[in-house]
Protein backbone atom coordinates (compact mmCIF):
# COMPACT_ATOMS: atom_id res chain seq x y z
CA UNK A 1 0.00 0.00 0.00
CA UNK A 2 0.97 3.55 -0.83
CA UNK A 3 2.57 4.80 2.40
CA UNK A 4 2.92 8.35 0.94
CA UNK A 5 -0.68 8.37 -0.39
CA UNK A 6 -1.68 7.14 3.08
CA UNK A 7 0.30 10.21 4.87
CA UNK A 8 -0.98 12.87 2.05
CA UNK A 9 -5.02 11.55 3.27
CA UNK A 10 -3.64 12.19 6.74
CA UNK A 11 -3.02 15.50 6.86
CA UNK A 12 -7.23 15.93 5.18
CA UNK A 13 -8.19 14.18 8.34
CA UNK A 14 -8.04 10.78 8.03
CA UNK A 15 -7.18 8.41 9.91
CA UNK A 16 -4.78 5.40 9.47
CA UNK A 17 -6.59 3.05 9.42
CA UNK A 18 -9.40 5.05 7.33
CA UNK A 19 -7.05 5.57 4.45
CA UNK A 20 -6.28 2.28 4.23
CA UNK A 21 -9.76 1.07 3.91
CA UNK A 22 -10.42 4.23 1.58
CA UNK A 23 -7.44 2.96 -0.90
CA UNK A 24 -8.65 -0.79 -0.33
CA UNK A 25 -12.38 0.13 -1.49
CA UNK A 26 -11.37 1.75 -4.24
CA UNK A 27 -9.03 -1.28 -5.93
CA UNK A 28 -12.37 -3.45 -4.23
CA UNK A 29 -15.47 -1.48 -4.46
CA UNK A 30 -18.78 -3.71 -2.77
CA UNK A 31 -16.34 -5.27 -0.20
CA UNK A 32 -17.78 -6.89 3.57
CA UNK A 33 -16.14 -5.22 6.77
CA UNK A 34 -14.73 -8.83 6.97
CA UNK A 35 -13.58 -8.63 3.32
CA UNK A 36 -12.41 -5.31 4.59
CA UNK A 37 -10.53 -6.54 7.69
CA UNK A 38 -8.83 -9.81 6.12
CA UNK A 39 -7.64 -7.62 2.55
CA UNK A 40 -6.02 -4.68 4.91
CA UNK A 41 -4.89 -6.99 7.90
CA UNK A 42 -6.79 -4.28 10.27
CA UNK A 43 -8.38 -5.85 13.30
CA UNK A 44 -11.82 -6.81 12.81
CA UNK A 45 -13.12 -4.09 15.31
CA UNK A 46 -10.81 -1.37 14.32
CA UNK A 47 -12.24 -2.12 10.98
CA UNK A 48 -16.16 -1.77 11.52
CA UNK A 49 -15.46 1.25 13.61
CA UNK A 50 -13.40 3.10 11.06
CA UNK A 51 -16.32 2.16 8.54
CA UNK A 52 -19.64 3.77 10.62
CA UNK A 53 -16.82 6.94 10.73
CA UNK A 54 -16.13 7.07 7.26
CA UNK A 55 -19.79 6.44 6.46
CA UNK A 56 -20.59 9.37 8.47
CA UNK A 57 -18.57 11.58 7.05
CA UNK A 58 -19.54 10.81 3.83
CA UNK A 59 -16.29 9.34 2.55
CA UNK A 60 -18.02 5.24 2.32
CA UNK A 61 -21.33 4.47 0.99
CA UNK A 62 -23.08 1.36 2.16
CA UNK A 63 -24.57 0.32 -0.77
CA UNK A 64 -26.20 -3.13 0.35
CA UNK A 65 -27.87 -4.17 3.82
CA UNK A 66 -27.04 -8.20 3.64
CA UNK A 67 -24.42 -8.19 4.25
CA UNK A 68 -23.55 -4.88 4.16
CA UNK A 69 -21.13 -3.89 1.25
CA UNK A 70 -19.13 -0.33 1.28
CA UNK A 71 -18.22 1.87 -2.12
CA UNK A 72 -15.94 5.10 -1.81
CA UNK A 73 -17.23 8.18 -2.83
CA UNK A 74 -15.50 9.01 -5.80
CA UNK A 75 -11.69 10.59 -5.43
CA UNK A 76 -12.66 13.95 -7.21
CA UNK A 77 -15.76 14.05 -5.12
CA UNK A 78 -14.44 13.58 -2.08
CA UNK A 79 -11.97 15.71 -2.44
CA UNK A 80 -13.74 18.91 -4.03
CA UNK A 81 -15.97 18.46 -0.50
CA UNK A 82 -13.28 18.61 1.99
CA UNK A 83 -11.98 21.60 -0.10
CA UNK A 84 -15.12 22.98 0.51
CA UNK A 85 -15.42 21.83 4.08
CA UNK A 86 -12.17 23.28 5.17
CA UNK A 87 -12.33 26.44 2.92
CA UNK A 88 -15.72 27.44 4.88
CA UNK A 89 -13.59 26.28 8.39
CA UNK A 90 -10.87 28.48 7.83
CA UNK A 91 -13.11 31.28 6.87
CA UNK A 92 -15.01 30.78 9.95
CA UNK A 93 -12.33 30.62 12.19
CA UNK A 94 -10.87 33.55 10.30
CA UNK A 95 -13.67 35.76 11.83
CA UNK A 96 -13.07 33.88 14.96
CA UNK A 97 -9.42 34.60 15.77
CA UNK A 98 -9.89 38.69 13.92
CA UNK A 99 -12.61 39.09 16.58
CA UNK A 100 -9.93 38.10 19.74
CA UNK A 101 -7.27 40.38 17.95
CA UNK A 102 -6.55 43.70 19.93
CA UNK A 103 -7.38 46.53 18.10
CA UNK A 104 -4.11 48.20 19.09
CA UNK A 105 -2.22 45.96 17.59
CA UNK A 106 -0.04 48.32 15.58
CA UNK A 107 2.66 45.80 13.82
CA UNK A 108 6.32 44.72 14.38
CA UNK A 109 9.32 45.72 13.21
CA UNK A 110 12.09 43.58 11.57
CA UNK A 111 15.92 45.00 11.54
CA UNK A 112 17.57 44.44 8.34
CA UNK A 113 21.82 44.68 8.35
CA UNK A 114 22.61 43.15 5.76
CA UNK A 115 22.42 44.44 1.84
CA UNK A 116 21.72 40.85 0.94
CA UNK A 117 19.24 40.38 3.24
CA UNK A 118 17.43 43.98 2.59
CA UNK A 119 17.60 43.17 -1.29
CA UNK A 120 16.35 39.35 -0.62
CA UNK A 121 13.34 41.06 1.48
CA UNK A 122 12.61 43.99 -1.14
CA UNK A 123 12.55 41.35 -4.23
CA UNK A 124 9.91 38.59 -1.74
CA UNK A 125 8.13 41.94 -1.31
CA UNK A 126 7.48 42.65 -4.50
CA UNK A 127 6.66 39.22 -5.62
CA UNK A 128 3.93 39.06 -2.82
CA UNK A 129 2.43 42.82 -3.83
CA UNK A 130 -1.38 42.04 -5.09
CA UNK A 131 -2.45 45.55 -6.23
CA UNK A 132 -0.03 48.50 -5.90
CA UNK A 133 4.08 49.26 -5.62
CA UNK A 134 5.61 52.59 -4.45
CA UNK A 135 9.18 52.83 -4.67
CA UNK A 136 12.10 55.10 -4.55
CA UNK A 137 15.62 53.57 -5.92
CA UNK A 138 18.66 54.51 -7.62
CA UNK A 139 19.69 53.08 -11.26
CA UNK A 140 21.55 51.15 -10.37
CA UNK A 141 19.13 49.31 -7.33
CA UNK A 142 16.37 48.96 -10.46
CA UNK A 143 18.93 46.86 -12.56
CA UNK A 144 18.39 43.96 -9.89
CA UNK A 145 14.66 44.67 -9.32
CA UNK A 146 13.36 45.03 -13.02
CA UNK A 147 12.38 41.29 -13.95
CA UNK A 148 10.19 41.12 -10.75
CA UNK A 149 8.72 44.63 -10.86
CA UNK A 150 7.85 43.99 -14.28
CA UNK A 151 6.00 40.41 -13.78
CA UNK A 152 4.09 42.62 -10.39
CA UNK A 153 3.01 44.83 -13.55
CA UNK A 154 2.25 41.65 -16.20
CA UNK A 155 -0.09 40.26 -12.96
CA UNK A 156 -2.44 43.53 -12.21
CA UNK A 157 0.26 45.63 -10.09
CA UNK A 158 0.37 49.49 -10.08
CA UNK A 159 4.05 50.11 -10.30
CA UNK A 160 4.85 53.78 -9.23
CA UNK A 161 8.39 54.17 -9.12
CA UNK A 162 10.94 57.65 -8.04
CA UNK A 163 14.43 56.34 -9.49
CA UNK A 164 17.51 58.53 -8.94
CA UNK A 165 19.42 58.67 -11.88
CA UNK A 166 18.70 57.78 -15.69
CA UNK A 167 17.42 53.62 -16.28
CA UNK A 168 14.77 52.38 -18.64
CA UNK A 169 11.81 51.06 -16.89
CA UNK A 170 8.50 50.77 -18.81
CA UNK A 171 6.59 49.05 -16.32
CA UNK A 172 6.54 51.67 -14.42
CA UNK A 173 5.06 55.01 -14.08
CA UNK A 174 8.08 56.79 -13.62
CA UNK A 175 9.00 60.72 -11.21
CA UNK A 176 12.22 61.68 -12.51
CA UNK A 177 14.69 62.77 -9.98
CA UNK A 178 18.14 63.59 -10.01
CA UNK A 179 21.02 61.40 -10.80
CA UNK A 180 23.05 60.10 -7.42
CA UNK A 181 26.25 62.43 -8.10
CA UNK A 182 23.70 65.17 -6.45
CA UNK A 183 22.29 63.05 -4.00
CA UNK A 184 22.88 64.69 -0.30
CA UNK A 185 21.45 62.70 2.65
CA UNK A 186 22.73 58.92 1.46
CA UNK A 187 21.58 55.99 -0.15
CA UNK A 188 18.23 55.63 0.91
CA UNK A 189 15.89 53.37 -0.69
CA UNK A 190 11.38 52.89 0.07
CA UNK A 191 9.26 50.87 -0.93
CA UNK A 192 5.76 50.16 -0.18
CA UNK A 193 2.89 46.96 -0.94
CA UNK A 194 -0.43 47.65 -1.44
CA UNK A 195 -0.50 50.07 1.55
CA UNK A 196 0.14 47.16 4.12
CA UNK A 197 3.96 46.74 4.15
CA UNK A 198 6.80 49.04 3.78
CA UNK A 199 11.05 48.43 4.01
CA UNK A 200 13.32 51.33 4.61
CA UNK A 201 17.22 51.28 4.13
CA UNK A 202 20.13 53.31 4.41
CA UNK A 203 22.81 51.09 1.88
CA UNK A 204 25.83 53.26 2.71
CA UNK A 205 27.99 51.60 4.89
CA UNK A 206 26.46 50.37 7.81
CA UNK A 207 23.88 48.91 5.81
CA UNK A 208 20.82 49.27 7.80
CA UNK A 209 17.13 48.74 7.01
CA UNK A 210 13.62 48.23 8.53
CA UNK A 211 10.64 46.40 7.59
CA UNK A 212 7.41 46.59 9.20
CA UNK A 213 3.53 45.94 8.90
CA UNK A 214 3.15 48.89 11.25
CA UNK A 215 -0.07 50.81 9.67
CA UNK A 216 1.29 54.53 10.94
CA UNK A 217 4.74 53.83 9.66
CA UNK A 218 3.01 52.16 6.25
CA UNK A 219 1.28 55.64 6.22
CA UNK A 220 4.40 57.67 6.83
CA UNK A 221 6.64 55.50 4.04
CA UNK A 222 3.95 55.75 1.84
CA UNK A 223 3.66 59.69 2.22
CA UNK A 224 7.41 60.13 1.61
CA UNK A 225 7.00 58.40 -1.94
CA UNK A 226 3.97 60.54 -2.62
CA UNK A 227 5.72 63.63 -1.52
CA UNK A 228 9.03 62.86 -3.59
CA UNK A 229 6.70 61.93 -6.59
CA UNK A 230 4.81 65.46 -6.04
CA UNK A 231 7.83 67.47 -6.00
CA UNK A 232 9.66 65.65 -8.91
CA UNK A 233 5.94 66.48 -11.31
CA UNK A 234 6.25 69.70 -10.33
CA UNK A 235 9.65 70.77 -10.49
CA UNK A 236 9.95 69.21 -13.98
CA UNK A 237 6.84 71.44 -15.15
CA UNK A 238 7.89 74.49 -13.11
CA UNK A 239 11.29 74.54 -12.45
CA UNK A 240 12.64 77.94 -13.56
CA UNK A 241 10.21 79.36 -11.09
CA UNK A 242 11.52 77.30 -8.18
CA UNK A 243 14.97 78.15 -9.00
CA UNK A 244 14.25 82.00 -8.79
CA UNK A 245 12.63 81.55 -5.81
CA UNK A 246 15.00 79.41 -4.20
CA UNK A 247 17.94 78.76 -5.92
CA UNK A 248 19.06 76.11 -8.33
CA UNK A 249 18.58 72.74 -6.83
CA UNK A 250 15.59 74.81 -4.54
CA UNK A 251 19.06 74.83 -2.35
CA UNK A 252 17.93 77.55 0.31
CA UNK A 253 14.81 76.08 0.67
CA UNK A 254 16.68 72.69 1.88
CA UNK A 255 19.55 73.96 3.54
CA UNK A 256 17.91 74.93 5.90
CA UNK A 257 16.21 71.95 6.91
CA UNK A 258 19.36 69.89 6.42
CA UNK A 259 22.46 68.57 9.30
CA UNK A 260 25.66 70.84 8.51
CA UNK A 261 27.56 67.95 6.90
CA UNK A 262 24.91 67.61 4.24
CA UNK A 263 23.87 71.27 3.71
CA UNK A 264 27.72 71.85 3.06
CA UNK A 265 27.49 69.45 -0.05
CA UNK A 266 24.22 70.76 -0.68
CA UNK A 267 25.75 73.74 -1.16
CA UNK A 268 29.09 71.90 -3.13
CA UNK A 269 27.20 70.62 -5.63
CA UNK A 270 24.89 73.76 -6.46
CA UNK A 271 28.56 76.00 -6.81
CA UNK A 272 30.13 73.31 -8.83
CA UNK A 273 31.42 75.22 -12.12
CA UNK A 274 29.76 78.17 -11.19
CA UNK A 275 29.94 81.57 -8.59
CA UNK A 276 29.27 80.86 -5.35
CA UNK A 277 25.61 81.56 -4.19
CA UNK A 278 25.21 83.85 -1.77
CA UNK A 279 22.84 82.72 0.66
CA UNK A 280 21.37 83.81 4.11
CA UNK A 281 22.14 82.48 7.09
CA UNK A 282 19.17 82.70 9.05
CA UNK A 283 16.43 80.84 6.80
CA UNK A 284 12.77 81.15 8.08
CA UNK A 285 11.15 78.20 6.53
CA UNK A 286 8.13 76.18 7.29
CA UNK A 287 7.19 73.16 5.29
CA UNK A 288 3.70 72.33 5.65
CA UNK A 289 3.40 67.81 6.31
CA UNK A 290 6.99 67.68 6.10
CA UNK A 291 8.25 64.07 6.35
CA UNK A 292 12.75 63.42 5.59
CA UNK A 293 14.37 60.03 5.66
CA UNK A 294 16.67 61.67 3.37
CA UNK A 295 17.08 64.57 1.07
CA UNK A 296 17.76 63.98 -2.30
Amino acid sequence: MNIATIEEMKHLGFTGAEAQIYIFLLQHPLSTGYEISKGTRLPRANTYQALETLTVKERVTAVSADPVRYAPVPPERLLKHIQEETTQRCQSLEQQLSALKQPDDVGHFWELNEQARIETHLHELITRAQHRIAASLWAEDLTRFADALRAARDRGCTVILNLFGEASADYAMIYQHEGPEQVVGGHVIALTIDFEEALVASLDAPVTGVVTQNRTMVRIVEKFIRDESYLAAIYEHLSPELEATFGPHLVQLRRGLLPTEDAEKLVAITTMGSQPINLPSNLDISLHEAFTFGEE
